[in-house]
């Protein structure tokens, strides 16, 4: 549905060649496949028997972490405001999961 969704506008504003897309079919296969299907299907297996509010405040950190395998395994540069706001989300996040004092 996606690719359907941005032919329209890759057609419109870009000139796409049949050709070049045909020779990129093994990375967009698994882009599709493992990425959408594959990953998507083991994150729903993984949250079945979850508790939703910590499975949300996982989830919630799927940023931070991309930024932070960015930065370890591709040596991507951050700044110090991106590394501050990784440190305030997980900060968050840990104080989320604290228990309550009773009142």
């Amino acid at each position: 549905m996606t690719s359907a969704i941005c032919a329209v506008p890759a057609f419109l504003f870009e000139s796409p060649q049949i050709h070049n897309i045909l020779l990129a079919w093994a990375p967009i296969l698994y882009a599709g496949v493992l990425s959408c299907g594959v990953v998507y299907t083991l994150q729903i297996i993984g949250q079945k028997n979850m508790n939703p509010t910590v499975a949300s405040l996982i989830l919630s950190m799927e940023s931070c972490i991309s930024v932070l395998a960015g930065w370890i395994i591709l040596h991507q540069a951050l700044t110090i405001r991106e590394l501050a706001g990784c440190v305030l989300m997980f900060i968050a996040i840990i104080l989320a999961q604290l228990p309550q004092k009773a009142k």
